[in-house]
């Protein structure tokens, strides 16, 4: 073994192991791809002929045999990603064994691993960087050509045995890296040594034929001719028959002594790479892989611990099941079935999807050879409505194939073209008819009534399954027919097919950026649907269930005619006049008869995109919205003024009936303005019900105003003076949110101090009300109307030119210090779950349109928690006690609350101490709040680059959110809260104008840590900021001489409190990251004297004393926060490299 003198001996005075370092950087070029000169290293990187390339090889092996040796072992090396200053010489190889040269191999590096350091996990088999992959597949089949380009006698006579030795030595290394690369060669080798085998084998056959074709034409004198010709054609078949024998012995051999050993390796990549190997195995020579000598391997690693080598010895499986069922079954494929199946039949419930899936397509192909019992056949039929699309997916192949009486999957493998649907022709609506069927009775039988599983059916027969494409027949199937009319079972379920797959449509549409296919099935949906809306809707009516999806379903396509309208499309006037009318009138009946609020919240959607399809919905919308204001004011009176009627004319109690009417209410205000712009009267109304609230000092159960009619009073407020400011900001022409309201002017001129009164009432009960419900409603509330109106004041300003100037609601400090509690208090309680009892990932992107708004799920998450909390059972003393949250809704009303944070851009949101608030949360141990943060800090980090201002609006917000966590923590939590934020800021240098803004937010650090009450050790948690190093060094000089130049200005009396605050070490942070990039020069240039500068942790560090902290209920969430962060961090943690560098310097 060979090593260059530098990596010999560690560099003076290193403390941390720099061998890794260095071999990435010699070991690797620029542009990707193991670094060599050597031909084999060259044709890793690049395309080459790679039979050419065996053949070179050859030709050097024929004139050097232990140069061309030793070439491959250092292929293997380099492949293995072993640092380049060990090297394997030809001289290193003669008269030696290999096992001999591997152990000395072994020591060389192991000398080196412990002097310098060294990683060999991440070599370029399982290496994701630059240029991996093309390794991946040429390694492997530079080896396969060793075994296929040289004919069998030179591989019988010593090629084969010399690549049998050196890999299955090199297979038995110490090192994984090594044993990985050596093991992958000998496979590659086995696979080619396959090949040659069956080309022998293909020669036989072949000759076998010449051969009889020569024996009948012997005789005369053509006869001699003939004889001599058979005689060479015999002996050409012994020869080639024989070398292949001896071809197949060898790779038996060499392939049993590998997989023997490395599929029981304790590396899981190796044993994936053996599974993987045999699959192709498989393809080569499936025969020979029936045997047991390799089919048991199989049967081992269905087992094994790791789901990716369970998932490759699966893919194996399955390629040694494909065949022919009935009576020609081979016999070993029989008993290769009979012995795995009840293993497959396990994996298919394995706790890893992509295992799940492949196992289900093996049970698949024991179903098609008759291996499986139809007994069997539920557990896997039952995965159709798993939650993994890629387990449903093969579980509906199971369903199609073997449930039903004819395959639905008619859809080519190949696919459609884009916009495409399957021809009718194929089948027709007879056949689609026939197939619908069958599902439905599939869904009766194996859904057991839960029609929400047919989603999940549905995502796995998309783009498979022509029947759910042919909207006539499904439209003609959930009408009421004359003859043989539907089940009342096989009805919903049939609206429930037909929903999921708009839905399914609609979603590709929008992810896909108008997906051509998905387009072509809502168009078809469309014509076949919109004449005949209010049939459909009629006959849903008397299933609440069903109704819902009806109304979905009608949403869904409405929406997509609004999107298709205009374009030239199919779509273009199929509600208007009539068929619209029609539509308008049986939404408006169903409006005012379905209790399900869900499906109320789709005939408002519904309504407000007809509105824009038909005029003469128009009308109808107004006096739906015209009769609930009216019934409205009735019932409010009878409250408000107390008159002592408890019952309407209905025997129905006020109460419930006002709510009744405010849920509908706030429900179609999303769609129209249902006070009719009567703000003195509808809007007056309502703020004295939330007054009646407020004036309530307690609260009981026999309380006109519940938390329920407050929360939707609030929203029903919010919803209602939105859209007035939308109307009052831009007159002419009206926005289009707003297009269909009615509008008053002399009304709206009102709308300001409507919005300030419940800006008022929303802070009073922020402040006092007893229920956590009605808090965060007010909170919700307040925060959108502010929100909206500055936003629509922008939009005014853009419309109508800079000149214009239109009244903004203001944030005063009362309402901002009740909105900050409040905050503190959601997330300090969503801390306080443990991590692991529950997790929400749904929170919406700041400008997401594709989901839902936070506001609008705010307001569901608290009218569906007081409803559940209200139907539990309680004892009395419970009954007296305010509502809570459960463990659940408080981490989905945290995240919602957070994700409402994040999208607000009023000004003064921005600069008060919400962000920075949810941005402490970056600290959380819950992932989902962790989250949280991060989506505002995107936005911020987003909206950073388009000016300068924001860039400094980002930074100091930043900055705020350290100092809370510095206000309550102390130093150490916020500078872990730094180092976070920091991580997601960027990687490298930001460009300019972040740089000026991060450096103006530390200077603005800097004179906050000695301003009014000195904050120590401030500074010691901004340092983060400056060793980032994403600021240039210029930049870090100027700040650091401006800090001195404070500190000093401030004299020997003031100076204490720059000390207190960190100055010393923020300083010296600052020196050492400028004079970063000089020592690294010096360590890279060891030749030109340099002295280096202290490191950082070589200097005692100041650590303050400790201090009592002052408890601050407006930063509670933060202080939650960093307690969770710092107890996790309290914990001993001491990993491999802790102790060796402790023992270094020792």
């Amino acid at each position: 073994m060979a090593a260059s003198p530098e990596a010999a001996s560690p560099a003076a005075g290193s403390e941390l192991p720099v061998a890794s370092e260095a071999s990435a950087g010699l070991n690797r070029l620029p542009g990707g791809g193991p670094a060599g000169k050597a031909p084999l290293v060259r044709a890793l990187r690049g395309k080459p002929d790679l039979r050419r390339v065996a053949c070179q090889w050859m030709d050097r092996f024929a004139e050097d045999r232990y140069a061309a040796v030793a070439e491959l072992v250092s292929l293997v090396m380099v492949v293995a990603d072993v640092p380049s200053q060990t090297t394997v010489m030809k001289e290193d190889l003669q008269d030696r064994e290999p096992a001999e040269v591997v152990r000395e191999l072994t020591a060389a590096l192991a000398l080196e691993a412990n002097l310098k350091g060294a990683d060999f996990t991440q070599h370029w088999l399982v290496s994701r960087e630059k240029g991996a992959q093309r390794v991946r597949d040429n390694f492997p089949a530079i080896w396969r050509e060793l075994a296929v380009a040289p004919t069998s006698d030179a591989l019988l006579q010593g090629l084969l045995q010399l690549l049998r030795s050196w890999t299955l030595a090199l297979a038995e290394c110490q090192f994984r890296s090594i044993r990985h690369a050596a093991t992958v060669a000998g496979l590659a080798v086995v696979e080619g040594l396959g090949i040659q085998y069956r080309s022998q084998q293909d020669f036989c056959t072949t000759a076998e034929v010449q051969i009889r074709d020569a024996e009948a034409q012997q005789g005369g004198h053509a006869g001699q001719d003939c004889q001599q010709r058979l005689a060479s054609l015999r002996g050409e078949h012994q020869h080639v028959a024989r070398a292949a024998e001896e071809l197949c012995q060898a790779r038996n051999g060499f392939g049993a002594a590998l997989l023997s050993r490395r599929t029981k390796d304790v590396d899981p990549e190796i044993r994936r790479s053996c599974l993987e190997a045999l699959g192709r195995w498989v393809d080569v020579d499936p025969e020979a892989c029936l045997e047991d000598t390799w089919t048991r391997y199989l049967s081992f690693a269905l087992n094994d611990r790791e789901p990716k080598v369970r998932a490759a010895a699966l893919t194996a499986l399955h390629g040694l099941l494909r065949g022919e069922a009935g009576p020609r079954l081979s016999e070993p494929v029989r008993r290769l079935g009979e012995q795995v199946q009840r293993k497959v039949l396990e994996r298919c419930q394995d706790v890893d999807a992509f295992v799940g899936a492949k196992a289900i397509r093996c049970a698949t192909s024991l179903a098609a050879l008759e291996l499986l019992p139809e007994d069997q056949f539920d557990p896997v039929v039952d995965l159709i409505w798993d939650p993994d699309a890629r387990r449903r997916g093969e579980a509906a192949a199971v369903v199609s194939c073997f449930v039903f009486t004819e395959d639905i999957l008619d859809y080519p493998s190949s696919g459609l073209p884009a916009g495409g649907l399957l021809p009718a022709g194929l089948g027709g609506g007879g056949t689609a008819k026939r197939r619908v069927l069958m599902l439905l009775q599939f869904v009766e039988e194996y859904a057991d009534g839960h029609y929400e599983l047919v989603e999940r059916l549905v995502a796995a027969l998309w783009r498979r399954a022509s029947c759910l494409e042919d909207w006539e027949v499904l439209v003609e199937l959930a009408l009421p027919a004359t003859e043989a009319p539907l089940a009342s079972e096989h009805h919903s379920a049939l609206i429930h097919l037909a929903e999921a797959t708009v839905r399914l449509a609609s979603k590709d549409m929008a992810e896909a950026s108008g997906s051509a296919h998905a387009c072509a099935v809502l168009d078809r949906a469309a014509r076949a649907v919109a004449p005949k809306l209010a049939a459909l809707l009629t006959s849903c009516q008397a299933e609440p269930m069903t109704m819902r999806r009806a109304t979905s379903l009608c949403s869904h396509l409405l929406y997509h005619c609004i999107i298709r309208s205009g374009t030239g499309a199919s779509c273009d006037g199929l509600l208007a006049g009539t068929p619209g009318e029609a539509a308008a009138e049986a939404l408006k009946a169903a409006f005012m008869r379905q209790p399900d609020p869900e499906a109320l919240e789709h005939i408002a959607l519904a309504l407000s995109h007809l509105l824009d399809l038909c005029a003469g919905a128009r009308p109808r919308v107004r006096d739906l919205a015209s009769s609930l204001a009216g019934r409205f004011k009735q019932l409010a009176e009878h409250i408000t003024s107390k008159s002592g009627k408890e019952t309407d004319e209905n025997g129905t109690p006020v109460s419930d009936s006002l709510f009744a009417v405010v849920v509908r209410l706030r429900i179609l205000a999303k769609a129209f303005d249902v006070s009719l712009c009567d703000l003195e009267g509808f809007v007056a109304m309502a703020l004295g019900l939330v007054e009646d609230r407020v004036s309530t000092s307690s609260e009981s159960p026999d309380q006109a105003i519940g938390p329920q009619m407050t929360i939707a009073l609030l929203e029903l407020l919010m919803l209602v003076l939105i859209r007035h400011a939308a109307a009052l900001l831009q007159p002419e022409p009206l926005a289009r949110c707003v297009t269909h309201d009615p509008i008053d002017q002399n009304q709206l001129k009102i709308a300001p101090t409507a919005a300030e009164d419940l800006l008022s009432l929303s802070t009073t009960l922020l402040e006092q009300d007893p229920c956590v419900h009605v808090r965060s409603a007010a909170f919700s509330a307040s925060l959108a109307l502010v929100s909206a109106w500055w936003n629509g004041a922008h939009f005014a300003v853009v419309a109508e030119g800079e000149a214009a100037s239109h009244w903004v609601p203001s944030i005063h400090d009362e309402l901002s210090n009740a909105l900050c509690r409040h905050l503190s208090d959601l997330l300090t309680e969503a801390n306080s779950v443990p991590a692991d009892c529950s997790h929400f990932a749904g929170a919406p992107a700041p400008g997401d349109y594709r989901t839902l708004d936070a506001v609008s799920r705010i307001f569901d998450v608290l009218q569906q928690s007081l409803t559940a909390a209200q139907r539990a059972p309680q004892d009395d003393e419970l009954a007296e006690q305010p509502l809570l949250l459960s463990d659940h809704d408080r981490i989905r009303l945290a995240c919602l609350v957070c994700a409402q944070v994040a999208s607000s851009r009023h000004n003064q949101v921005a600069a008060g101490p919400l962000p920075a608030l949810v941005l402490s949360q970056g600290l959380a141990v819950r992932e989902d709040l962790q989250e949280a943060a991060w989506v505002l800090l995107r936005r911020l980090r987003t909206d950073a680059h388009l000016t300068s201002e924001k860039a400094e609006t980002f930074f100091f917000t930043l900055l705020r959110a350290v100092e809370v966590v510095h206000q309550d923590n102390g130093s150490q939590i916020a500078r872990d809260l730094s180092l976070k934020v920091l991580q997601h800021v960027g990687v490298g240098k930001l460009v300019p104008t972040l740089q000026s803004a991060l450096v103006s937010a530390l200077r603005a650090g800097v004179v906050d840590s000695v301003g009014e009450g000195v904050q120590e050790g401030l500074l010691e948690a901004l340092t983060p900021w400056v060793t980032k190093h994403v600021v240039e060094d210029g930049l870090i000089r100027e700040l650091a001489g401006w800090a001195e130049s404070q500190a000093a200005s401030a004299g020997q009396e003031n100076g204490d409190v720059y000390v207190k605050a960190g100055l010393p070490n923020f300083l010296q942070a600052c020196r050492v990251t400028t004079e970063r990039k000089r020592a690294a020069a010096a360590t890279e240039n060891p030749t030109t004297p340099q002295r280096s500068p202290e490191p950082p942790h070589s200097r005692p560090r100041q650590v303050s004393p400790p201090r009592e902290q002052k408890k601050r209920p407006r930063r509670g969430a933060a202080a939650a926060a960093a307690a969770a962060a710092a107890a996790a961090a309290a914990a001993p943690n001491v990993t491999p490299a802790t102790r060796r560098r402790a023992a270094i310097k020792a």
